[in-house]
């Protein structure tokens, strides 16, 4: 096999795997017709690159008869297991013109957490949370997609869709589900405090937060005074971007 004549383009996609994989494909030139089985050949690497950047030789199989004298396109894919956070970028080598690109030249968006979980100090509450895209401040939603498993002392409860309401406030995300209807000996209302979380490219962040019980009185006979009272859990969470399969 031989280097190509040079190296035009690279693209670079993270695929939606666990663990995420990187794909690159290349795109070049060969010097005439009837190349063969192109392929991206990987440095071998006693260390990783101090800076991050993988280096390839673009190669293939030149003619072994007459070709036409024509300078020609290839291109050649190749998949990256387990793709680590050093990895920034690709260095694709051909005969005369090589390329670099790098990751976050590549289109790819910061990854963002999908998946929460949570649990007070006592260990006797457990929330998990399915998120998807927010209002613009002010405003509430209840979108579908959404989902809220919430294990405490009130029972093991599962929320979906319009039973979940999602506001975004000056705290961060308010996230809304009813533990208990309002009924004669009063409701339990449960709002989940959620900050931004940012990932920095990372697969998880550990974060802290509130999670905030609001009861209602029920039926009484005298109604003066507060109509609510609060029960305010402190909570450690877990936010992670899970890839799907």
């Amino acid at each position: 096999m031989e280097k190509i004549l040079e190296v035009t383009e690279i693209a670079l996609a993270v695929l939606e795997s666990f663990p995420p994989k990187l794909s690159i494909t290349a795109s070049g030139t060969v010097p005439t017709g009837g190349w063969s089985n192109p392929k991206l050949d990987p440095y071998i690497y006693i260390q990783a690159p101090p800076d991050g950047i993988y280096d390839f030789d673009f190669v293939a199989d030149p003619p072994e008869g007459v070709a036409t004298q024509v300078i020609s396109p290839i291109e050649a894919v190749y998949i990256r297991e387990n793709l680590t956070p050093d990895v920034k970028g690709v260095r694709i080598h051909a005969s005369q013109i090589s390329k670099t690109a790098m990751l976050d030249d590549s289109g790819q968006s910061d990854r963002h957490p999908n998946h929460f979980t949570l649990s007070d100090c006592d260990g006797r509450t457990h929330i998990v949370f399915f998120p998807r895209a927010l209002t613009p401040l002010g405003a509430s939603e209840s979108p579908a997609g959404a989902q809220l498993q919430y294990d405490g002392p009130e029972g093991q409860l599962i929320f979906h869709g319009e039973d979940i309401t999602q506001e975004q406030t000056i705290l961060g995300s308010l996230i809304s589900v009813t533990l208990r209807p309002d009924a004669d000996a009063g409701g339990i209302d449960f709002a989940l405090v959620l900050p931004p979380v940012n990932l920095g490219g990372e697969a998880r962040q550990d974060f802290k937060t509130l999670g905030i019980k609001a009861r209602s009185r029920g039926r009484v006979i005298n109604p003066a005074g507060a109509e609510l009272s609060y029960d305010v859990l402190n909570l450690k969470g877990v936010a992670e971007d899970i890839p799907i399969l």
